[in-house]
Order: C-alpha cells, then structure tokens, then sequence
C-alpha cells in the first residue's frame, strides 16, 4: 500500500480531521513537527516528489533552537512519513504521524539517511533479525508530574500533589481524574497500557507501556507524551516528562525501557548484556543526553557504576527474567531511537564478539561492591568523551557521520547551556520534555 492509499484509508474511518501533524525528535531530544491540512497532504503525495521539505532541524539544532555554526547553509532535509504510526490526537481535528529525515549536502545530493535516527533503529533491528535470528519486545514507563505556573511568582510549580509509591491517596489529587481521562483515551485509541500508579514520593504517575517491536514503541511512546501533554495543557497545566523540573525538589523523572530479546534465550542473553554494559559508558551519552540528567545518577535511579542484577534496583541494569531486562539509565530527554538503536546495537557487539560477562548479578547479596564498581560517567562532557573515544565501535552500528554529528552538536549545546541562568533551563526543559 503507498503513502497517498494509506492516508486515505485513515481518512475514510476519520472523515472529520482537518489536520496532518508530521513529527520528528531531533538529536537534542525536541519533538518538532509541521502541520499540513489534510487536503493540501494529500496534494502533495498525488505529486509524488519529495514533498515534505524543511529546515536541517535534525542534526543541526540546539535544545535551545539555536544552529550549528553554519550548520544551516549546508543541509537540506525532507520528512518521510510513516504513515502505519498515524494516529488521532487528543485535539479532534488532528491527527500524527511519525517520520524519517532524509537529507542532501552539497558534496552528497541524492537523499539518504545516514543522520536519520529512526534509520538507525531500523537498521539494528534489521540486523538483529538477519545475523542472529533475533528479534525484540520494548516496553515503557512514562513517569511524568504536572506543573502549573504560579500567580505569584509566574514560575513553574509542581501542581499534582498527592502521596506517591503506589500510594491509593495520591489517586485522590485532582489531576488524577485527567490522567485517568487520557489513559482512557488513549485505551479508545488502540494504545496498549499495562497501569497506572502514584510515583515517587508524592506528585507523580506512572504509566506503564505493555511492550512492543521496536520502532513501534518509540513510536507509541512519543504519541503517549503528545497525548497527555496536549491534554493537560487544554486545561492550563503543564505535564513534563523532565528529568529534574524543580531546583529545590528532590524528585526526579526517569524513563525505564523494558527490553525482551525474542526468542528467550539463555546462550544469547550473555553475551548480549556483556555488549551493553561494556559500552554503558558510552551509551548514556544517549540515554543521559543533557546536563541535568545527569542529576539522576544515584543508586534507584539511574545508577551510578556500570552493574546489573537480578530485581537489583539499584542497578541502571535490573534483569527481571531470562533474556528480559529494566534499562533505568534513560530519561525522556533521550533521542529514543538513537538510544534504543545504541542499547540494541552494543547488544550485537557482544554477540558478535563473543564477549564474556564479566560483571556478577548484584541480585547475589554475597557480591561485594569493590569487586563490580566502575562508575558511569559524571557528566554529559564524561559520555561523550568516551562515546568519542569508540566512535569506531559504535560507528559499526550508526555509521560514523552520525555519530560525529552527534558529538558536534552536543558539545555546542553545552556551551550554550552552561551560561543560561538555571530556572529558565529547566523551564525550558518542563516545557519541551
């Protein structure tokens, strides 16, 4: 079926939308998104050119919608599509649709997608499949609280304040009945939710994802954000996914995945979580992708050495059963793709390398810790660091003008970060994650 058939077949069951939004997360993490009337969508694809032209907005720019240097004059970049993940909004009139970036420079003027991180998944996953027969269940938890802004002081306040840890108390705030509202909508809509449940201390919830292939999660998970971000915004309150949304609250916001390798398999899964943690450094330049996330790097959240164990929460790796792993060194500031792809891709290095497992299960309360610490990185500036020292590894899976692209970027973003005053900072990050 081609884009212009698939697009018509949704419309026919959703004759009343008015309006296509075409999404993409850039390398910073930022949902983006043009929005096209449906009539005008459906013009384009009848002309069958490379329609869904914009700016190098990918690759090329900050968290704080700032270019690379002279990044602008060199790129230019197309949306593609993929019109199996388009779904309703929570506005009635809309609809999303997730996408692919393809681009041309001067010295490359055929369209590819070497920058693209949803090629980058689909690559992995593909060579999962054909090399190891392998193929993969991803799951999510979408922690987030929800912030209005004080009449005050005008600055954002945690909103969402009952007690948390599953506590049936904190289903009494009354942002619950909103949370409610979207998970029920979100059911309506075909998404697959496992639960609900207060989170933390007090002012958070839990939604948790029932797994799915690979591109598909990602996919559900950013429409799950947009859904009750979009939500509670149509009721004047702001929720957010940020890692750290309050100076002065100790709470934190992660984003667990779920990974299950399929088939489950005793001799692969070795192997396969040596690859990880031997690049776990290396990985949560991905996972860990901004200054503040790294706020989160404690035992129980996101951990603070690369180590794994059975049920060991305390670990950034917790094995629940053969083969089925609770990745916790991610926050929702994370490319999910990219870190999904690097999570996946390392997995492979290990297969491929035969690589030996070489750090004991923390489930073992006999392991001492002087004979598993190696810390994860500090800071951002630590994870790409090393990313860059094993950008030949890693670029086996990205390919390396990815990877360097990444490391470009992120460094500028530092600098511009480092001199923002830090309320505004995480303002800006309530807002965007």
């Amino acid at each position: 079926m081609d884009a212009d058939e698939a697009l018509k077949d949704f419309y026919r069951d959703n004759f009343d939308l008015t309006f296509i939004r075409l999404q993409w997360q850039d390398y910073s993490g930022v949902m983006r998104a043009l929005v096209l009337p449906i009539e005008e969508t459906f013009s384009i694809l009848e002309e069958e050119k490379q329609p869904f032209h914009v700016p190098p907005l990918l690759s090329n720019c900050s968290v704080t919608n700032q270019y690379l240097p002279d990044a602008s004059a060199r790129h230019v970049q197309w949306l593609v599509p993929d019109w199996s993940s388009i779904q309703r909004a929570s506005d009635p009139k809309s609809a999303i649709v997730m996408c692919g970036v393809v681009g041309t420079t001067i010295s490359k003027p055929v369209p590819n997608g070497d920058l693209c991180p949803r090629r980058a998944l689909v690559d992995v996953v593909r060579q999962a499949r054909e090399s190891w027969g392998l193929k993969f269940l991803i799951g999510f938890e979408v922690e987030f609280q929800v912030m209005k802004i004080s009449s005050t002081t005008g600055e954002y306040v945690k909103h969402s304040q009952g007690p948390g840890n599953f506590s049936v108390s904190g289903l009494r705030d009354p942002c619950y009945k909103y949370v409610q509202q979207c998970v029920q909508q979100l059911l309506d809509l075909g998404v697959h939710i496992h639960g609900i449940h207060s989170e933390g201390k007090r002012g958070q919830y839990e939604i948790a994802l029932k797994p799915l292939p690979p591109l598909q999660a990602v996919d559900q998970l950013h429409f799950v954000h947009d859904y009750f971000k979009d939500t509670f915004a149509q009721h004047g309150y702001m929720a957010t996914m940020a890692p750290k949304p309050i100076i002065s609250d100790q709470h934190t916001i992660g984003q667990h995945m779920h990974l299950s390798l399929q088939p489950a398999d005793s001799d692969h899964e070795t192997s396969f979580l040596a690859g990880i943690l031997k690049r776990l450094p290396m990985i949560c330049a991905f996972s860990l992708p901004h200054t503040l996330s790294y706020e989160r790097r404690l035992p129980f959240l996101a951990g603070e050495t690369v180590c794994w164990g059975t049920e060991a929460r305390m670990a950034p790796i917790r094995k629940i059963e053969i083969s089925h792993w609770e990745i916790r060194c991610i926050d929702a500031t994370a490319n999910m793709y990219l870190t999904l792809a690097a999570i996946i891709g390392a997995g492979l290095l290990g297969l491929a390398g035969q690589e030996p497992l070489l750090w004991p299960d923390l489930g073992d309360f006999t392991i001492e810790s002087k004979t598993w610490e190696e810390p994860l990185p500090k800071t951002l500036q630590e994870s790409l660091a090393r990313l860059a020292m094993e950008a030949d590894d890693f670029g086996t899976i990205f390919g390396l003008p990815l990877i360097q692209r990444y490391i470009e970027l992120k460094q500028y973003e530092i600098s511009l970060v480092g001199g923002m005053d830090p309320l505004k900072l995480r303002e800006l990050f309530i807002e965007l994650f």
